[in-house]
């Protein structure tokens, strides 16, 4: 059995051979990256069935067991939003996870700098924000930064912005 047979019942025949081995490549790598997350991650992923092919797949050691496993749960992910998959996956990344943290101090930064700017970039980008309680953080954040010391206000922000993007 060829699994370029079976993915060709899945594409239109307008994919050269090619593209579809590149795409078969890829769901096996991000099912190679979904075997290598921790136990914990493993169990938290939102989709039972996947979850418990990782599981079983972690069991697995000899070479081409394996490599039969990793193509089962890639079969899986095809059949699945393979994009959903790749989001999980990016969770869990803690290189993704680094860049989120720039980019909540980033913003912090310029909410306590600026006039405004960054303020309405946030609203914008989060339109369920609690426009009040935010603009009194930042102020009591700028209050402190005028006394040069770093307070539970500047933490406080930073905190609430993390709870903005997770949800």
């Amino acid at each position: 059995m060829n699994n370029i047979d079976d993915i060709e019942t899945e594409h239109p025949k307008d994919t050269s051979k090619s593209q579809r081995k590149r795409e078969l490549n890829e769901l096996r790598e991000t099912a190679e990256q979904l075997l290598n997350l921790s136990l914990e991650k493993i169990q938290s992923l939102a989709i039972p069935e996947i979850a418990e092919a990782v599981l079983d797949g972690r069991r697995i050691t000899k070479g081409n067991a394996r490599k039969r496993h990793v193509q089962y749960i890639a079969k899986l992910i095809r059949k699945r939003d393979p994009e959903e998959i790749n989001d999980l996956i990016k969770l869990f990344d803690p290189q993704s996870v680094r860049k989120g943290y720039r980019k909540l101090e980033s913003w912090r930064n310029r909410l306590i700098t600026d006039q405004g700017q960054t303020f309405t970039e946030i609203v914008e980008e989060h339109p369920s924000v609690n426009r009040q309680h935010l603009q009194q953080l930042v102020r009591k954040a700028k209050a402190e930064q005028e006394k040069e010391e770093i307070g539970s206000s500047y933490r406080k922000l930073f905190q609430f912005l993390r709870g903005l993007t997770r949800d």
